[in-house]
């Protein structure tokens, strides 16, 4: 047992002494703690494995123009927008070229228009001026009497009067041609214009595309406008979608009220049913529930014609 030093064997312990002590007691043990803890640690730190490097692909990065802007992006997004940017490019050429040959063939069927128009006022002047001079050459020369006197002269004047006339008739016949030119024209852009109203009405009235429906209710509409007092002449020159598709409308209305007064009448001329007080049924709001249902599924003119009677 070791010897106490002089301290402790002259002083009495008081409450500061033990706690100076104790503290001396436990410092170094916190000390050594720590020092066992530090290689701890560093142990710990060195035994954690470095993390593994992936393997990742190097991607060859691409820079385009985008907008006037620098952009980089890789290859493959690259190519496939530059190829798509050339698809535009080569759609936009091919539109910008087919709009500008449509210009220039209105340009050029306008200039040759005006062209014509302008050789078919001369060639009016020049009829008035030929039939002017010869009906003139007619009134002021005596044939038979020039012949007779001046031989030489009677010549020259008929060689004159022959040459006017064939001017004349040659003028006719560049009128004539002219003619023909405005008319195919005119039929051309009327069979231009039929096309369109065909394609309309059938975007209005997708049921026309069956032909077998269509050739009935044209020739239906056709006895109901003869009907209203439209000549046939009208009814046959009617080349607008819009007015087809009113009369169509009108012609519909028409049966659907037809219908609806002939149900009128029907119901009109049957027993009417007794019900039995606090039966608590309305037999005309189940007709007329029912009409509407069946109207609402079908959309028939008959169906419309019951849901009228059912309100009349």
């Amino acid at each position: 047992m070791d010897n106490p030093s002089p301290e402790s064997s002259t002083t009495p312990l008081n409450l500061d002494g033990a706690a100076a002590a104790f503290a001396d007691i436990l410092e170094p043990k916190a000390a050594e703690a720590t020092e066992e803890a530090q290689p701890t640690e560093a142990a710990a730190t060195q035994e954690q494995p470095a993390p593994e490097a992936t393997d990742a692909p190097d991607v060859e990065m691409v820079e385009i123009d985008v907008d006037g802007y620098k952009v980089a992006l890789p290859k493959d997004k690259a190519e496939k927008l530059e190829a798509e940017r050339l698809m535009q490019a080569d759609y936009t050429k091919k539109t910008m070229a087919a709009a500008e040959e449509r210009k220039a063939a209105q340009a050029q069927s306008q200039q040759a228009l005006q062209e014509r128009q302008a050789y078919a006022q001369n060639l009016s002047r020049m009829q008035a001026q030929l039939e002017g001079a010869l009906a003139e050459q007619n009134q002021s020369v005596n044939w038979q009497q020039l012949l007779e006197t001046d031989p030489q002269q009677y010549l020259q004047q008929k060689h004159l009067w022959e040459q006017r006339q064939a001017a004349l008739q040659q003028t006719y016949a560049q009128q004539q041609h002219l003619a023909s030119i405005h008319q195919a024209e005119q039929q051309q852009r009327f069979q231009s214009h039929l096309q369109a109203q065909q394609q309309e009405l059938l975007a209005k009235l997708p049921e026309w595309k069956d032909e077998s429906k269509a050739k009935a209710e044209k020739v239906a509409l056709r006895e109901y406008l003869l009907s209203q007092g439209y000549d046939a002449q009208s009814v046959s020159n009617v080349a607008d979608a819009k007015a087809v598709l009113l009369a169509r409308k009108a012609m519909l209305y028409d049966q659907m009220i037809s219908k609806a007064q002939v149900a009128t009448k029907k119901v009109a001329t049957l027993p009417s049913k007794v019900e039995r007080p606090g039966s608590g049924a309305n037999p005309s709001l189940d007709k007329r529930s029912g009409a509407f249902q069946r109207l609402s599924k079908s959309g028939s003119v008959d169906d419309a014609a019951a849901v009228f009677a059912t309100l009349l």
